[in-house]
């Protein structure tokens, strides 16, 4: 049957049910008039004929017995008694209380029923308009199935119902190619928790990457110890990589089985897309600073990541090239790896390429989308720096060392690096724009030992931000149980983090030294970029191009320079005897073009 048809029976149907239910709504008014007619008509009158005849009988008796014994009959003298010795009397019926005796007994009232009017003519006009009801809603649904025109939202394209048209209604969107077969979305698909244990042996704690036979075809296997150590002095770092990330995928720490899920099955087409890494030069088993950074593209960087990126590149780039000249020098040095989650399900291009320039050893891959303060991140570059830290025996590959979280928005100096390689187990370092004094530095007693913290959250056990603090990768699969090395899921979680290493706060370490004034300022939390900051890679190689590299360089320490000043006085104020010190390019306040070169338009 075709539709059109179809639409017009429907709409029919239902108006002859709405018309059905009218008339039986008439039809039980028109019975209920009925029983009240024959009521009127019938019983009522038969009750009101006996009650007359019972009230004659009634008078004719009282009659009778008022007569005097001469056969005269009463005055009106007698009027008052001979009511009231009727009003004695075990009558059925009482007069109302309007009555002119005061001193009767009152007893019940009759009052005769008043019946309700038939009206046949009330009744005769639900009838007809029920049937007039009944004929307008046939005739305009059939109207409306057939004549009326339809006006496809998206289209604007209109059509008509025709009884004499058998296609169905959806024909003409596949003729116009405006609706067709395609394959369901990948991502919109129905997943169960068990599909994740066909990827992931879930029977092992924690669960690792091994896809079943189901997944072959979608999948890589899992790699051969053989495949990722070729020889016994050599490792392929792209499996070793590879298969670690998917074993922190299928471990899911702070994630649910569809967010874990979807990372999985996202990597065996889309393994580009998802994760990114430069490891060139490291060597096996050396001592390394692990720089950690939990980012997202909804944070407080925003769309200017990449220089915030390449600010703190920089940073990192100009103290490895110390340790190298120390490493010429016959000096064992360290070496360093910046390992980056974002809280997407993809990272970003740009972030990538930035990584790159910096020429830093990195790690970037995804890892959400979970938008929970950053504590799913947190967790999964520490089960990375486990990954690598592992002793020799157990799978790792680079030596211990410290590991520090480096926000994505936090500005470091180089000189902040030769304070971490100091850290025996958990140490401390001051922070800028932070606590009430904008810094927020360790308090340390006499004897050198850490007593309290300057920062505001004082009613945290351990109130010390995240970069504020560092501490050996050996503690993690040791102190630190994993792998879920960060357990805390709500906003902040460095408290109770610490918490996990020390039981006192006079166990942390002051990395500026055991003296009370700690002003060892090379971190700053929430730093903004300056102006030449800002410049893309693009505005800053035209920059390069027209001044020259080492221009750029100088502007840049000249800015560091006056910001670090600017914040050591803040924080310690000068006394009257210090005389101000001239930073290079004020020349008295006079405007210098090679120290402030002039902005540079790209468009140029």
């Amino acid at each position: 049957m075709a539709p059109s048809t179809l639409s017009i029976i429907c709409g029919v149907t239902d108006s002859t049910v709405y018309t059905l239910l009218a008339f039986l709504f008439a039809h039980r008014i028109w019975i209920n008039s009925q029983k009240e007619k024959s009521s009127m008509q019938g019983a009522f009158p038969a009750r009101n004929s006996e009650r007359q005849s019972l009230m004659k009988e009634k008078l004719a008796r009282s009659e009778t017995s008022d007569t005097a014994s001469d056969g005269s009959r009463p005055t009106s003298i007698d009027t008052p008694r001979r009511s009231k010795r009727a009003f004695d009397d075990d009558d059925d019926y009482s007069f109302s209380d309007y009555s002119m005796y005061s001193g009767m007994q009152e007893r019940e009232k009759f009052q005769l029923p008043i019946p309700v009017t038939y009206n046949r003519h009330r009744t005769r006009r639900y009838l007809i308009g029920t049937a007039i009801l009944g004929i307008f809603l046939i005739s305009y649904n059939y109207f409306s199935a057939t004549h009326i025109k339809t006006t496809h939202r998206r289209t604007g394209k209109t059509a008509t119902a025709n009884r004499d048209h058998h296609e169905p209604y959806f024909s003409d969107l596949y003729k116009n190619n405006e609706a067709g077969p395609g394959a369901f979305p990948l991502s919109l698909q129905s997943a169960l928790p068990s599909d994740l244990c066909s990827i992931c042996d879930c029977h092992a704690s924690p669960a690792f990457y091994a896809p079943s036979v189901n997944y072959a075809s979608e999948l890589p296997p899992r790699p051969h110890v053989k495949d990722i150590y070729p020889s016994p002095d050599s490792v392929d770092m792209n499996e070793f990589m590879r298969q670690t990330i998917l074993d922190i995928y299928c471990a899911r720490q702070h994630l649910d089985p569809y967010q874990a899920l979807k990372l999985v099955r996202r990597s065996g087409s889309n393994l580009g897309e998802m994760m990114s890494w430069s490891l060139g030069g490291l060597e096996f088993g050396k001592p390394t600073i692990y720089l950690t950074t939990a980012t997202s593209p909804n944070g407080k960087a925003g769309t200017i990541r990449p220089q915030y990126f390449r600010r703190s590149g920089r940073a990192i780039r100009t103290w490895m090239a110390q340790e190298e000249a120390l490493v010429r020098n016959k000096h064992p040095g360290w070496q360093v790896v910046w390992i980056v989650a974002e809280d997407e399900v993809d990272i970003d291009p740009l972030v990538v390429r930035t990584l790159r320039r910096t020429g830093v050893p990195y790690i970037y891959f995804a890892y959400g989308l979970t938008r929970s303060w950053g504590n799913a991140q947190k967790n999964a570059v520490m089960q990375v720096v486990y990954a690598l830290s592992r002793p020799e025996g157990r799978g790792g590959l680079l030596g211990p060392g410290p590991v520090y979280g480096l926000d994505d928005d936090n500005k470091m100096l180089p000189d902040l690096m030769s304070l971490l390689i100091k850290v025996d187990r958990i140490g401390i370092v001051p922070v800028g724009n932070l606590g009430a004094d904008a810094w927020e530095a360790p308090v340390v007693d006499e004897l050198g030992e850490i007593v309290e913290s300057e920062s505001l959250w004082q009613w945290r056990k351990y109130a010390f931000d995240f970069g504020g603090f560092s501490f050996n990768s050996s503690l993690l699969g040791t102190a630190v149980a994993g792998p879920m090395f960060w357990k805390h899921n709500d906003f902040a979680g460095e408290s109770e983090f610490l918490d996990q290493i020390i039981g006192n706060i006079r166990d942390l370490e002051p990395l500026c030294g055991r003296h009370q004034v700690q002003d060892c300022h090379y971190v700053y939390h929430n730093e903004p970029l300056t102006q030449i900051e800002l410049m893309t890679d693009d505005e800053e190689i035209a920059y390069v191009n027209k001044f020259g590299a080492e221009k750029l360089f100088q502007v840049l320490g000249i800015e560091d320079r006056e910001s670090d000043q600017r914040r050591a006085d803040a924080y310690r104020p000068p006394s009257d005897d210090d005389e101000p010190e001239s930073l290079p390019g004020d020349n008295d306040g006079e405007s210098n073009e090679e120290d402030n070169p002039p902005e540079v338009d790209v468009n140029e």
